[in-house]
């Protein structure tokens, strides 16, 4: 089962196998993606709770399994501003939606009553009643085991801690923008690509601006960049 931001909900633990939150339509459906793959024993994901404003992780996720991803490991079709997963094989993304069915609990969906993110909430009975029906379907609708053994993929995207990976890119979010207020326009039309100086400490260099930033992947953060300069 899968909450959207900070949602608080009580269900008798024998209702479900797993439960985590959700925040990003990248880095947080990525590490949602490789602990799924790794048991073949998951075969549903329930995703609920309101959608967030910005980065729709909601819209995302459902449409992941729906359309998959393009040849830039873009998913196809969401309302997302930055949905790519950079940091898994493709081979995890077509695993999870052979694996996997989502159920999608998430709403409300219009742009007028999208919550902003980061608020905490708790479910009301409401919504507890239709999530324990659901589960209650996926019980009883138990394919058994996927037939193929777990994937195992690992990054160091994916073992930062979910704190310090949103930081980050809030941090490169204002540096990359604040380029814009201070560059000439030529120098933002640059192709320069970021260089990676250290793997391991996930450090790398914009030319730039000669600065030396912290981000999950440097190819996260190109796509970042490009992003937020008007690319695709």
């Amino acid at each position: 089962m899968l909450v959207i931001g900070r949602g608080i909900v009580a269900l008798p633990p024998e209702t479900y196998n797993i439960l985590g939150t959700m925040k990003t339509e990248n880095l947080g459906i990525e590490k949602v993606l490789v602990n799924l793959v790794s048991n073949p024993r998951i075969r549903f994901l329930v995703v609920c709770g309101p959608e967030e404003f910005g980065h729709f992780p909601g819209d995302a996720i459902t449409k992941l399994a729906a359309n998959g991803v393009d040849e830039r490991k873009r998913i196809v079709g969401p309302r997302s501003a930055i949905p790519y997963l950079c940091n898994i094989p493709r081979e995890v993304v077509e695993r999870f939606r052979g694996q996997v069915e989502v159920v999608d609990l998430v709403h409300p969906k219009e742009a007028e009553e999208i919550i902003f993110p980061n608020p905490e909430y708790t479910f009301d009975q409401a919504r507890t009643t239709e999530l324990l029906a659901a589960l209650e379907d996926c019980r009883k609708r138990d394919p058994g085991r996927y037939p193929e053994p777990p994937i195992i993929a690992l990054s160091r995207a994916l073992t930062m801690d979910a704190g310090a990976a949103v930081h980050s890119i809030d941090r490169m979010a204002i540096d990359f923008t604040s380029q814009m207020l201070r560059l000439p326009s030529e120098r933002l039309s640059t192709e320069a690509s970021l260089v990676e100086l250290s793997h391991t400490f996930g450090l790398f260099l914009d030319p730039v601006d000669g600065v030396v930033q912290e981000a999950p992947s440097v190819e996260f953060a190109e796509k970042l960049r490009r992003y937020y300069r008007g690319g695709s």
